[in-house]
């Protein structure tokens, strides 16, 4: 199964509500890698993580867009 998620183009609420989504779909200990454009995504995926006891294994800025990783741990 491929645990990506891109988002790039859609705009709040779309990347938190696909990665929710996709989180869904695999097994607690997976990982899940989701990139995104919209501005507000890394602060949005930070809290999103605290609200839902999900690790933020890693987050950064690449080219043009952000990427960030999410580890299923419920």
């Amino acid at each position: 199964m491929n645990n990506d998620v891109d988002a790039r183009g859609k705009s709040c609420p779309l990347p938190i509500v696909l990665t929710a989504k996709a989180v869904r779909q695999i097994a607690v200990g997976q990982e899940l890698v989701i990139k995104a454009d919209d501005r507000a995504f890394l602060p949005d995926i930070e809290a999103w993580c605290k609200k839902t006891g999900h690790a933020l294994v890693r987050s950064a800025s690449r080219d043009g867009y952000f990427e960030a990783v999410v580890r299923r741990t419920a």
